[in-house]
């Protein structure tokens, strides 16, 4: 993100943080509304924040929240590799020694289509169990953080790439992919205008 950064302000280009878009209007350029009651307008808008832009959108697309754990290093850990379990509603992988896992919202699919972050006891005590009887059994650990991310999913693994309006366009429904993908998708988007 720090490079990211660099890149844009190097390019002139202005990262707002914090505000929330509330409105689009497409017209001759695209008017912007903040729920701060600021309004700018600019000449493309590339909407690419998947689970969250379903209500600028009429696409089959839902929020998802995916919750995560990452252990503390674990030596001699002798797993390599990403692995998915129970249908790829839990995967897990080593980085830096050191046990990430996530999913779990097919435990209650209802509470975790949402754009909310947080962790529900029902999936940590999942992920937890998981990893002290499946993954890492007779392997002492200890949690070192949790946190969840919101995905964009639908009824197919398909992400939508597409203009929406004649300034407006989209890069959204990237599932569990989106860091590995989504920055192919902004070069498609960028293309695409």
């Amino acid at each position: 993100m720090r490079n990211l950064l660099k890149k844009a302000t190097k390019n002139n280009i202005k990262i707002i943080n914090n505000v929330e878009v509330t409105n689009l209007n497409d017209g001759n350029k695209v008017e912007i509304q903040l729920n701060n009651a600021f309004v700018f307008k600019a000449k493309k808008v590339f909407i690419a924040t998947n689970g969250f832009a379903k209500r600028f959108l009429e696409e089959d697309l839902q929020p998802a929240r995916a919750q995560v754990i990452i252990t503390n290093k674990i030596k001699n850990l002798n797993i390599k590799g990403t692995f998915h379990i129970d249908k790829g509603y839990y995967y897990f992988r080593n980085i830096n020694n050191r046990i990430l896992i996530g999913g779990g919202r097919n435990l209650d699919f209802k509470t975790e289509e949402t754009t909310e972050f947080g962790q529900t006891e029902l999936v940590q005590n999942k992920l937890e169990a998981l990893l002290k009887q499946t993954i890492l059994p007779n392997v002492d650990f200890t949690i070192a953080h949790r946190w969840s991310g919101i995905m964009g999913i639908g009824s197919q693994k398909k992400v939508i790439v597409k203009q929406i309006a004649p300034n407006i366009y989209c890069g959204v429904r990237l599932g569990g992919m989106g860091i590995a993908i989504g920055s192919l998708i902004g070069i498609e988007l960028a293309r695409k205008h």
